[in-house]
């Protein structure tokens, strides 16, 4: 296991890298990971932002572990978020971009007073992959609190909380639940093996529980190593929670490398910043230490922000 210093920094950076690649051609529809392939950072054929510029992914993951430094405080984090959203804080040119439907109301509900823990969605239309994109410091949160990490009805609770800022179902939380663990997993032992077991440990827990049972089916096929070895073009990369998953697993099981793993995700096109970036997360755990891209880091925008996020959590107590 590397130092949580090494792998914080590393992981965040990894976060922004996979989305800047993969928001400029956010929506864009593709048949075929190898047509016209992404590789490099390039400019937002939509946005007049430069190549290297990241969206919500994240913004909010900085803003998540900025509020994580002084603790668990749910208030404090949709503070955090609504401050993005408003003002621009956590981005590279004071501007928020990429926002999505589902944040952008949980946001709303917030400002108008709602408890932070019953601002997100309880509607299945929400169960999107807003629930996925800030669980990366939360996981390291998570670990650094309890050395002897299990995913029981303690860690489960406290994920779904967090989770509920934004999304507020079921199969959001028992997502939410399924990537936290993964990451920890990951952070102890970067392997793919572990990876998939820290699917099955969570996707057992869950199977015990009578409120989550009814989820468990539409992820059991990330237990299932013909699932993540058959062709991409199986593979229906969307906004959609499971869909996500689907995606960034497959990207990971059918990869050897960083760099090979994020090119993949994000030329799912689809949701390609998400996609991207919590693939670039995770396959910077697993394939740790990771060497980024030299041409990837050079045009990566606002990358202080993440050095002084990254700093100022180590000095606290909660990293």
């Amino acid at each position: 296991m590397y130092s949580t210093s090494y792998l914080l920094f590393q992981s965040l950076t990894a976060v922004a890298l996979g989305d800047a690649l993969g928001f400029p051609i956010q929506h864009e529809k593709r048949t075929n990971l190898f047509d016209d392939p992404i590789r490099e950072m390039v400019d937002h054929r939509v946005i007049d932002v430069p190549a290297g510029t990241w969206s919500d992914n994240t913004s909010l993951s900085i803003a998540s572990l900025v509020s994580l430094t002084f603790g668990y405080n749910l208030y404090d984090l949709m503070t955090r978020y609504s401050q993005w959203f408003h003002f621009g804080d956590y981005t590279p040119f004071n501007h928020s971009y990429g926002s999505d439907c589902t944040t952008i109301q949980a946001i709303k509900r917030f400002d108008a007073g709602t408890a932070p823990e019953l601002c997100g969605s309880t509607s299945p239309d929400c169960d999107n992959n807003t629930t996925l994109k800030r669980l990366m410091p939360l996981a390291f949160f998570i670990l650094t609190k309890n050395p002897h990490y299990q995913f029981d009805g303690e860690s489960a609770q406290l994920i779904h909380s967090y989770t509920a800022t934004t999304n507020r179902t079921p199969k959001s939380f028992v997502a939410a639940g399924l990537l936290t663990n993964v990451i920890i997993r990951l952070i102890q032992n970067p392997n793919k093996y572990a990876m998939l077991r820290a699917v099955k440990e969570v996707l057992d827990y869950y199977r015990s529980q009578p409120e989550y049972a009814a989820q468990v089916p539409f992820f059991e096929q990330l237990e299932e190593s013909h699932f993540l070895r058959q062709s991409s073009t199986k593979i229906t990369a969307s906004e959609d929670v499971v869909d996500t998953l689907n995606s960034v697993f497959w990207c990971l099981m059918n990869s050897e490398q960083y760099n090979v793993a994020v090119s993949k995700a994000v030329n799912f096109g689809s949701d390609a910043a998400t996609i991207g970036s919590i693939t670039s997360m995770l396959a910077s755990l697993l394939y740790a230490p990771v060497t980024f891209p030299e041409s990837w880091l050079a045009k990566l925008q606002g990358r202080h922000q993440i050095k002084i996020a990254v700093s100022v959590a180590l000095l606290s107590d909660y990293f």
